[in-house]
């Protein structure tokens, strides 16, 4: 899900692996974050609530939040 959102900003996408940031390595914007919460929810329940997620976190942790940490938030929210 990442990928197809990284990919539909168009230009070359990164390498994506876990150890990638969403804000550095990756561009995203607050679009893209939206767009991403779009695609989790559709998969797995508006309970994905990346954005709050996102928002309750420190901003040195917003900056390097990588794509392991939305994995991480993903599986805890599906989890209950």
């Amino acid at each position: 899900m990442v990928r197809q959102v990284a990919q539909s900003c168009g230009g070359q996408v990164p390498e994506i692996g876990p150890n990638a940031t969403l804000e550095g390595d990756l561009r995203f914007d607050s679009v893209d974050l939206a767009a991403l919460q779009a695609a989790l929810a559709r998969r797995f329940g508006p309970g994905v609530d990346l954005p709050a997620h996102v928002n309750s976190l420190p901003l040195e942790a917003i900056i390097g939040l990588t794509v392991a940490d939305v994995v991480d938030h993903v599986r805890a929210a599906v989890a209950g």
